[in-house]
């Protein structure tokens, strides 16, 4: 299974009951696991969780406003603490490199590890074995990207009866067949996958936005199992902002989320202002004026397994 767990689901500033933005995600039979934006305390957020600072392997910034990325330089410093030396690689918009650079020679921040750093246009299809990332340009107020995490297609199960009939032994034969090929039997028959698998099983598509405006753009993407994304106001509290800013709005939300056909939608990124169980009731009621699939109101350290 994928696995997730919110780390950080507050705007702007922490709260009492939420950090600020990160997002932790463990592809299925993977011992590492991946980071979406690492907000000031992610590291706090961590240890707090089942995760391990030695089995991160990529940080994915969506952009470069502080509750999105002041806890990477501190994450960094703990990772190094530890003598890991296994390398990170980090990927994020224009300016990412040189933050990081900047502060660790400021600092003096000498790491074990090497950190390799990647900025992003927009266009890229990050392939990584069993998965591959893409960046998804959006609205907001300086260059940020969303990132749709793409898995390759599954092999079908294993019919274990029809094996037997086959005369296939239990062992390192049936771990070939599952993993798409052919084996060759003591009697000198070839057996194909497609003998013992059923179909395969479609890629999970999983959309992580960052701060944005727009849903929309996460559309070349629709029917996607799961759209994890800013539900910051509701649209009552943002018709009475005096100064507009480039955030959604829970019916924003629901109705892009109807709109595009998404099996699953987790909201995040609230707003300080609803803190309390009756504000979010407001959050839920206006996602659900349009969204009637399956929701989530993230909470810090919630998981959600697909």
């Amino acid at each position: 299974m994928i696995e997730l767990t919110f780390l950080g689901t507050s705007a702007g500033v922490p709260t009492r009951h939420r950090n600020v933005s990160g997002l932790a995600l463990r592809p299925e039979q993977s011992g590492g696991w991946l980071l979406f934006d690492c907000g000031e305390a992610t590291q706090h957020q961590i240890m707090k969780s089942t995760l391990s600072l030695f089995r991160l392997e990529r940080i994915f910034i969506t952009h470069l406003h502080g509750d999105h990325v002041y806890g990477l330089f501190g994450l960094l410093a703990s990772r190094g603490m530890l003598m890991c030396e296994t390398p990170l690689e980090i990927y994020g918009p224009p300016g990412l490199k040189e933050m990081l650079e900047s502060v660790m020679r400021l600092s003096q921040l000498h790491l074990p590890f090497e950190v390799k750093t990647r900025e992003l246009n927009g266009t890229e299809r990050l392939e990584f074995g069993s998965y591959r990332i893409e960046p998804v340009p959006m609205s907001h107020s300086i260059t940020c990207y969303g990132y749709a995490f793409i898995e390759k297609d599954r092999p079908g199960k294993l019919d274990r009866d029809k094996a037997a009939e086959l005369g296939i032994p239990e062992g390192p034969m049936l771990g070939r067949l599952k993993a798409g090929e052919p084996v060759l039997l003591p009697n000198g028959r070839i057996i194909e996958p497609v003998e013992v698998l059923s179909l395969p099983r479609p890629g999970r598509r999983i959309l992580i936005g960052g701060d944005n405006d727009r849903p929309e753009r996460f559309s070349p993407y629709s029917g996607a199992d799961l759209l994890i994304h800013e539900a910051t106001y509701t649209q009552k509290d943002f018709d009475r902002l005096p100064r507009k800013f480039k955030h959604t709005t829970a019916l924003q939300l629901g109705c892009a989320a109807k709109k595009m056909k998404m099996k699953a939608l987790a909201a995040t990124h609230f707003s300080a202002r609803y803190d309390t169980a009756h504000r979010m009731d407001e959050i839920e009621k206006e996602i659900r004026e349009c969204y009637k699939g399956t929701l989530y109101l993230a909470s810090d350290l919630m998981q959600i397994e697909l």
